[in-house]
């Protein structure tokens, strides 16, 4: 089988050292090239080095490379859409950090660029075989009907040169780990909510925050994320006849998962075994690209998630309920 060839934009982001290495090991795939900003060629030597992958001095350079099949991003926020814009126009697969876009019309862009190219939003918790098991747990109905998803996400960071603090780079932790915490209830619930409220802590850009999202018809989900406590990173699903916890939502690749499931019949714990969450998300994308499929995480389910989050950040901004039923 001919290896998906892969190009990385923005190598030596943090965030690049753990997807690079799961993409190279992970059955077809293989990167083959990386690229980082003018002038920082040495940088990148040193992260391609250990993958014999070749350096571009910047990375219009990547994106005229014939030998690149894929690409990365692993990018500041603000930078997602136009990089990713530009590599479909290159005729790449795109594998975007998330958010994917800072707004739902931006999302919509990237979709229609696609054209039958494959892009998709690197949610890599949603392919580790923890979430898939707790999505089967709630579609058994087990738990009866659910009606209230919590979910947290947060940890404490270092402000000091940290791009995460940078407004006009997308900084915050909503779209850093809040957009976490809130594609639990969106795909648990399989809806868009009707409203959200939020609240926020914030200097330069939002620290923290809680936030309920109204689903309809009794079912709610409750959200708390911060970039200033924790660590925790937990999610629950409460049903009509029982609850689903998952211990820890994006685990370690040596960490094993934990679910337990709550009914009037008992408690009782599943451990999932420890496996690496970025290998699962590079072999599915490769098999999405192979088989020419719409990915687990579709343009359609990015739209929705940065739609919620525009949503909160607008709730948080005005102190008042936003109705997503009515378009602005």
């Amino acid at each position: 089988m001919k290896p998906l060839r892969w190009g990385v934009l923005g190598a030596t982001a943090h965030i690049a050292g753990r997807v690079l290495p799961a993409l190279h090991r992970t059955a077809g795939n293989a990167v083959v090239a990386v690229a980082s900003r003018v002038g920082r060629r040495a940088a990148a030597e040193e992260v391609a080095r250990p993958f014999g992958a070749r350096v571009h001095d910047g990375y219009d350079a990547l994106l005229a490379d014939p030998g690149v099949d894929a690409v990365y991003i692993a990018l500041p926020n603000t930078q997602h859409v136009p990089w990713t814009l530009r590599s479909l126009d290159a005729g790449k697969h795109v594998l975007v950090e998330k958010p994917m876009a800072l707004s739902e019309e931006d999302c919509v862009r990237v979709e229609r660029a696609a054209a039958d190219l494959v892009v998709m939003e690197a949610y890599m918790y949603r392919f580790h075989p923890q979430q898939a098991r707790a999505a089967a747990l709630l579609a058994s109905g087990e738990i009866g009907e659910l009606r209230v998803v919590r979910s947290a996400f947060a940890y404490p960071t270092a402000v000091e040169g940290n791009i995460r603090f940078d407004p006009a780079l997308g900084g915050g932790a909503t779209w850093d780990v809040g957009c976490y915490a809130f594609d639990v209830p969106l795909w648990a619930f399989d809806a868009e909510p009707r409203s959200v409220r939020a609240t926020f802590h914030s200097r330069e850009v939002d620290l923290s925050a809680v936030a309920t999202l109204d689903f309809g018809d009794g079912r709610w989900a409750l959200l708390d994320y911060s970039l200033e406590y924790g660590p925790r990173a937990a999610y629950e699903f409460q049903g009509t006849r029982g609850s689903i916890s998952v211990r820890n939502a994006w685990t370690r690749p040596d960490e094993e998962g934990l679910i337990t499931v709550v009914t009037l019949d008992g408690v009782r714990e599943e451990v999932v075994p420890a496996s690496d969450a970025y290998e699962h998300q590079a072999a599915a994308f490769a098999e999405a690209v192979r088989e020419r499929v719409t990915p687990l995480v579709s343009p359609a389910h990015s739209a929705r998630t940065a739609r919620v989050g525009q949503a909160l950040v607008r709730s948080a901004a005005t102190g008042a309920e936003v109705d997503l039923r009515r378009r602005p």
